[in-house]
């Protein structure tokens, strides 16, 4: 079998991954896959996402699959490159779906307190080995949100199982950041950058599991709009 995003086969990729050594790994200072969002593909008939990516309408829960509004989009309005990424809070059957992507796998319920994101060890669509440590993630950003909501950018480095939010799995963290971000001037791309906070040292991370939202989990509003654009890790050249 073929990775569909590389054409590589993933046999192939895996013997080559226990060829190498976690120090040559890090030394390869791995980065975020579509970090500009310039490449999409259609999932399905009429649902389209950024490679490596996947929103609530590629989710494992199958009713919340079909009752799942369109939160993400392609967008012209782009920092650098073609395009860029359009998340849109929505609301339907009463609750607000936040505008969200991940490069994880989603279970998504109808009840937003049974929804969760997770790195899917077995596909490839739905996980990101990673066994670098970054220092920083860097990124640019539109935001127009409605009342009191915030845009979110999370990254969490991770061994085995993981959830976000989390249910029992922290003893598997490794390092991450959840930054919380407030609006900006219309039509004006700002930076962020924050630093990863690591909770476990002297240890690799296995995986990296990404969310980018336009509303904070709990309380998101209907209408708050975010783009994402130029996603990087910064390393520290001293580690």
């Amino acid at each position: 079998m073929e990775n569909k995003h590389t054409g590589i086969p993933t046999l192939y990729i895996s013997w080559l991954l226990m060829l190498l050594s976690p120090a040559t790994l890090l030394f390869a200072q791995q980065q975020i896959s579509n970090p500009g969002f310039e490449f999409w593909e259609e999932i399905r008939s009429g649902v389209n996402e950024p490679i490596k990516w996947n929103s609530i309408k590629n989710s494992d829960g199958s009713m919340a699959k079909k009752l799942a509004p369109d939160v993400i989009s392609r967008s012209e309005v782009a920092h650098s490159g073609k395009y860029s990424l359009k998340l849109v809070n929505k609301s339907t059957i009463g609750i607000v779906a936040n505008g969200m992507i991940t490069n994880g796998a989603i279970h998504g319920e109808t009840n937003k307190d049974k929804s969760y994101v997770y790195t899917n060890a077995k596909s490839n669509e739905f996980s990101t080995p990673f066994v670098s440590l970054p220092d920083s993630i860097v990124g640019w950003y539109i935001y127009t949100p409605q009342e009191k909501d915030s845009a979110m950018v999370v990254i969490l480095l991770h061994r085995e199982k993981v959830t976000l939010p989390d249910h029992g799995t922290k003893q598997n963290w490794v390092g991450g950041v959840k930054l919380m971000l407030g609006a900006t001037k219309k039509d004006e791309w700002k930076r962020f950058s924050v630093h990863v906070q690591y909770f476990r040292k002297d240890v690799i991370p296995q995986y990296m599991l990404l969310v980018l939202s336009a509303g904070n989990r709990k309380n998101a509003v209907e209408g708050s709009e975010a783009y994402f654009d130029d996603l990087q890790l910064i390393y520290n050249k001293n580690k």
